[in-house]
């Protein structure tokens, strides 16, 4: 019965995000058939272009024509690349699930051993440095930090290419400017409950009856990632969405840099695709992180029945 309503809920909001981002993206003031075609275009042509892509029917019909088509995967054609929607959408999708990817298991596999270390200092000072630095991490704006790596790694040591050329190592400083923020707040999260779990009765109990320390520190890992579950989902989150700079600023032709140019060019039948399609993932996301919570802390599900 809980799973059915977090799906009824998931299915609602899907629809709920789909209406609204139509609603406003119609409301908008401003032409789309001008901003296509452009200034110069003739009456004769901005009419032809509205009566094509349905633009002068009222708001009714064209919500109904679009709610249709979403049923069947079908989102329009781009105005700006005269293609399907779906097909331009999932030609950029790969890559942008990539670097998403890429990013999450490095942020892990760093913030992990990293919060262990830190949380083990003991020397004052040097827990300054490193509360200073995960703070410095978690502040620093990715689209700066870009700018700044591929000053210093792709123009001043030649280390790296300029941009995307459809291998490995050009994704390499996308994404180490994508994770250095994002380790900061994993770091930072998770060394703050391994410090609560240490101080625990059962901890205490374990260590006094001789349990060793590699066997111990996995009872701790064990019990403080519960906490950091729901942050995973909204770093997938905060992945996905906040690569749209980061794309842009290393001409990575994900989902992001295609956003961007469809809103710049009032292309809506792509705005719309674009933010149904991530809105979907990012909702299932959620639901899937939902799920894995309650089947590892039962005391979850407990409480939402």
């Amino acid at each position: 019965m809980l799973y059915i309503k977090k799906i009824v809920k998931m299915v609602f909001s899907i629809f709920l995000i789909g209406t609204l981002s139509f609603l406003l993206l119609s409301l908008i003031p401003g032409d789309p058939s001008t901003a296509t075609l452009g200034l110069e275009s003739t009456p004769e042509e901005l009419a032809a272009f509205r009566a094509a892509r349905g633009l002068d029917q009222n708001i009714l019909v064209r919500y109904f024509t679009w709610l249709r088509g979403v049923f069947v995967g079908d989102f329009g054609i781009s105005f700006r690349y005269n293609e399907p929607v779906k097909e331009l959408i999932m030609g950029r999708l790969p890559i942008t699930l990539m670097v998403s990817f890429i990013s999450l298991v490095l942020v892990f596999l760093i913030s992990i051993p990293l919060s262990f270390s830190f949380y083990k200092t003991k020397n004052k000072y040097l827990k300054k440095i490193e509360d200073f630095l995960l703070g410095v991490s978690i502040s620093i704006p990715s689209f700066w930090l870009g700018i700044i790596f591929m000053f210093v790694f792709g123009i001043i040591l030649r280390w790296f290419t300029l941009g995307y050329d459809k291998t490995l190592k050009s994704l390499v400083l996308p994404c180490v400017v994508v994770i250095i923020p994002r380790i900061g707040v994993i770091t930072s999260f998770l060394k703050s409950s391994l410090e609560k779990e240490m101080r625990k009765e059962y901890i205490k109990y374990l260590y006094v009856n001789g349990l060793k320390m590699k066997w111990l520190n996995l009872y701790i890992l064990k019990n403080s990632i519960l906490s950091v579950i729901p942050l995973i989902g909204m770093m997938i989150i905060d992945l996905i969405t906040g690569i749209v700079i980061i794309e842009q600023v290393f001409s990575i032709p994900g989902i992001g840099r295609l956003l961007i140019v469809s809103i710049s060019s009032r292309d809506i039948p792509l705005v719309q695709g674009l933010i149904f399609y991530t809105s979907v993932v990012l909702v299932v996301i959620n639901f899937f992180i939902d799920i894995i919570y309650t089947l590892v802390d039962p005391r979850i599900k407990g409480e939402n029945q």
